[in-house]
């Protein structure tokens, strides 16, 4: 099965102790179709390289405050396909740019790592399956995501150190609504458990779509966010603007159960972007 893997360094405000450090930085080609898997803002055509998976050669880094991230998961499309056809994608970034986060997660330029084997995602096809993923946060040294995550099985040599999966909330297992997305309903139709629960909103033309699960990996870095963003297309001429939203949280119990957005921290991005994303 194809590996996507997304690199990102966090850029830190002037005010934050974290040190700056390089990281590399560039787009696996074969992301760009399918960056709508990362949930994250969609980013210029320009950042896609087919030197990426070559990145100490390929001269793309930035300097950055704060650690370097990789975000690793498997393609959905492939799951149960020949391991044999298994390929690695990279996407290296600048973590605040796509997010408007200030991650909490590194200590004293030391690593933070979340795995999450049942991830749940959907493939092409619509059908809801799980992957394997994996963000690491590294802040130890420059360029410190150079060799991460090369092998076909990405947690070949990885220790996930503080994988402790710590879901408790007042010493009971944090629980989550998980259903399927349904047009302007506010979906309860089950329950799961993990490390935070997780809500994907979708708004046009007045309506909404909702996603809610459980995950054991939060990207954005923060236990109680959430990441807003505009798109802009133009199909067949005519301009249409959609809203995404993504939120994890873990402060209560079904904390994913609202329709509305009201979480501790929100940022919001307006993107201009190709329909190809959708």
């Amino acid at each position: 099965m194809k590996l996507f893997i997304l690199s990102l360094v966090s850029l830190i405000s002037s005010t934050s102790s974290q040190a700056t450090r390089n990281c590399y930085t560039c787009a696996s080609t074969d992301l760009r179709n399918k960056w709508y898997l990362t949930g994250l803002a969609p980013v210029p055509d320009t950042y896609f390289s087919g030197t990426c998976a070559n990145r100490a050669t390929s001269g793309n880094r930035e300097s950055c405050s704060g650690p370097c991230l990789t975000m690793v998961f498997d393609n959905p499309d492939e799951i149960g396909c020949d391991s044999s056809d298994t390929i690695n994608l990279r996407c290296p970034w600048c973590h605040r740019t796509l997010t408007n986060v200030v991650t909490d997660r590194i200590t004293n330029n030391g690593d933070f790592c979340e795995f999450d084997n049942t991830f749940r995602m959907a493939d092409r096809r619509g059908n809801v399956v799980n992957v394997r993923m994996m963000s690491m946060l590294c802040g130890d040294q420059d360029l410190c995501n150079d060799n991460e995550f090369i092998q076909t099985d990405f947690m070949s040599g990885v220790t996930c150190a503080n994988q402790t999966n710590n879901n408790l909330l007042n010493s009971s297992p944090l629980t989550c609504y998980e259903c399927t997305p349904s047009e302007g309903s506010n979906c309860h139709e089950s329950k799961c458990s993990k490390k935070y629960c997780m809500k994907q909103q979708v708004k046009l033309d007045g309506g909404f779509q909702l996603t809610k699960t459980c995950t054991n990996v939060n990207v954005l870095g923060l236990d109680n966010s959430c990441q807003t963003y505009d798109v802009f297309t133009n199909p067949g001429g005519v301009a249409v603007k959609s809203q995404y939203t993504q939120c994890y949280c873990k402060d209560k119990q079904f904390c994913n159960s609202g329709a509305s957005i009201g979480l501790l921290f929100s940022s919001i991005l307006s993107i201009f972007f190709s329909s190809q994303f959708l």
